[in-house]
């Protein structure tokens, strides 16, 4: 990238400011957006198919979407974060890294995508078309150009959250104009493959705008170790999938089909609100991993801020869903799963824990522990399949739900012990108002058992009495707001 020599440039026209609430809030509220407007044209991508699909073709469908994103997690294996981390802690160049993303994750596509066709094609039985397998594992040759992450280190979060959009948005607009419920579940995978290259010339034009004349920069030896160096990274991935997905099977086996039904829909929902988690951290990542290595008593102070906010919010979120939990259940998925309202009451605290835990996680990253990050997936995944089958055997779909709040606390305790000897630790002082505000809350409404408008009221009067004995809040989100903006 070559910046322009002083003595040559002209003075540019003054701009207009535009109104801004700083870079974190601008870039969260941006990602969020994407996020959010992706998982609105999936939901519609899909509900359409469902209606106009048989039962056997979407099924089929289902297992190869399944398939894609086991693919993509194997594809990505970590790499991303390891190149935003070098990128933003100048270990190698900008390009050289590019180049070692992209090389690594087209090797493993060589060898995954084939494989993983394959293996579902002899393992399911299906009488979908074997094509439908096949062209889905051709889609994952363009995860090695989703750039994302490359922009996330240049923090241009509006090119790194715009290409979800337009992959869910350009999926839905090809199936509505290959119609596969007519010509064949076939154009569903081609769908597929036309929303994944058209991600992949997104994130390659802007790429080609923000650092023309360069080029990545290629080299084997180079790649092979990034692979090895994320390869930690990308288990502890799988592992985080497998703990958010096994519980559902856990149920089914320790319980009945109404139990697996609870907890199933109470946790594709506290799923969906974890995305907001991810997008938090992916916006700060980039300046944890600059501040890690140039100046550790400012990444001391974010932390810090950090702890107090994410603690706040989380409380705050897991509170309005404690008491709106029947409501919010029969709203979305209807009447039938009102009973289900404790079940996703409980479990959305593991969301909360989660959402807190990150800061010790993502200063792993950060820090090169990607092995004692692993560790902490591994005792969350542990716990919740362990003691799920164990509480759900007893206790059902609540059971099950008890159990991931017990491996989110294990998965938060780990990452937090294996930050000593860094030169930054989370402040946990930070938790501990807004920790002492939700269990007084969750404890007075459960004896009290009032009707939800009088609860919400209670809990809203009990959460601004908190926030107000927490007088370090305001300066928390303040100074967060300025480290973020002065990045």
């Amino acid at each position: 990238m070559n910046a322009a020599h002083p003595e040559n440039s002209t003075p540019e026209p003054a701009r207009k400011k535009r109104f801004s609430l700083g870079r974190l809030i601008d870039d969260f509220f941006v990602l969020a957006s994407g996020q959010l407007f992706s998982k609105v044209f999936g939901f519609l991508a899909f509900a359409w198919l469902a209606r106009q699909l048989t039962v056997e073709e979407y099924g089929a469908v289902e297992t190869a979407v399944g398939m894609a994103a086991i693919g993509a997690i194997a594809l990505e294996m970590g790499t991303g974060a390891i190149g935003v981390r070098r990128i933003s802690q100048s270990e190698s160049g900008a390009m050289h890294v590019l180049g070692d993303v992209i090389a690594g994750r087209m090797f493993l596509a060589i060898l995954a995508a084939p494989l993983l066709a394959i293996f579902y094609i002899a393992a399911t039985r299906s009488s979908a078309p074997d094509a439908l397998f096949w062209i889905f594992a051709v889609s994952l040759f363009a995860i090695p150009f989703n750039h994302n992450w490359f922009f996330q280190a240049h923090e241009r979060m509006g090119v790194a959250g715009f290409g979800l959009t337009l992959k869910m948005g350009v999926f839905l607009v090809a199936l509505l104009l290959l119609a596969p419920q007519r010509n064949g579940v076939v154009y569903v995978a081609v769908s597929e493959v036309i929303a994944a290259v058209a991600m992949a010339l997104w994130f390659c034009v802007f790429g080609y705008l923000m650092i023309r004349p360069d080029h990545p920069r290629y080299s084997v030896a180079s790649s092979v170790k990034m692979l090895r160096e994320s390869a930690q990274l990308g288990a502890s991935s799988f592992v985080n999938a497998l703990a958010q997905f096994l519980p559902v099977l856990v149920v089914a086996t320790a319980a009945d089909d109404i139990e697996t039904a609870k907890f199933g829909a109470s946790q594709r929902l506290v799923v969906s609100l974890m995305t907001f988690s991810y997008v938090y951290y992916f916006n700060l990542f980039p300046l944890i991993a600059r501040r890690m290595i140039d100046d550790a008593s400012a990444l001391t102070r974010i932390i810090s801020a950090s702890v107090r906010v994410t603690a706040w919010v989380g409380v705050v979120t897991g509170v309005v869903f404690w008491v709106f939990a029947p409501l919010v259940m029969r709203l979305v998925f209807g009447a039938a799963f009102e009973p289900a309202g404790r079940v996703f009451g409980i479990l959305v605290w593991s969301g909360v824990i989660i959402l807190a835990s990150g800061n010790a996680r993502w200063l792993l990253v950060a820090g090169k522990r990607q092995s004692s990050l692993l560790a902490a997936h591994v005792v969350n995944a542990t716990s919740v399949v362990g003691l799920g089958y164990l509480f759900s055997s007893m206790l059902g779909a609540m059971g099950a739900a008890v159990a991931c709040v017990i491996g989110a606390c294990g998965l938060w305790a780990v990452a937090h012990h294996r930050t000593r000897g860094l030169d930054v630790r989370p402040d946990l002082s930070g938790n501990l108002i807004p920790a002492a505000t939700a269990a007084a809350i969750v404890i007075s409404l459960t004896l009290l058992k009032l009707q939800p408008a009088p609860a919400a009221g209670l809990a809203a009067v009990m959460l601004a009495a908190g926030m107000l004995v927490d007088r370090r809040l305001p300066g928390a989100l303040g100074a967060l707001i300025k480290a973020k903006s002065a990045a």
